[in-house]
């Protein structure tokens, strides 16, 4: 006699849903912002004491290469997959660095940004398994 066992899926895989779409999301606006740079060659920054001539070519394939893992890892994460599991914590814990790192410049967005980062990675770390079981129900 075999004994299934029933798994309890709670409220967090809407935060881990939610998570899904976002990454789909950004990835998406990643690439478009990538095809951008790569038709802007260049782009000037301007300091009091000097001018910068930055190449976006290479900044325009970091940012569609990063928005096609961005989308791949959303849906492996929407599906309840380890992989994209371990992905998404990762991304999410560079981002909760990188919103740390700019608390100076924009303390508000960035205390949002890392309180909602750590909501995210509770439910993708704790309740990342529910996700697979949703079908089930």
């Amino acid at each position: 006699m075999v004994h299934a066992q029933k798994t309890h899926v709670t409220g967090w895989v809407g935060w881990i849903g939610a998570a899904s779409f976002m990454m789909i999301f950004v990835g998406i606006l990643h690439i478009i912002y990538g095809f951008a740079a790569l038709y802007r060659y260049s782009w000037y920054v301007s300091t009091l004491s000097t001018s910068y001539l930055l190449d976006l070519t290479s900044w325009g394939w970091a940012l569609m290469l990063g928005g096609m893992l961005m989308i791949f890892v959303g849906i492996l994460l929407f599906s309840g997959n380890l992989i994209g599991r371990i992905a998404g914590g990762i991304i999410v814990g560079a981002s909760l660095i990188a919103n740390a790192s700019m608390l100076a410049i924009a303390p508000i967005w960035s205390i949002f940004a890392i309180v909602i980062n750590f909501f995210i990675l509770y439910a993708i770390i704790a309740h990342g398994d529910e996700m697979k079981h949703l079908d089930e129900m």
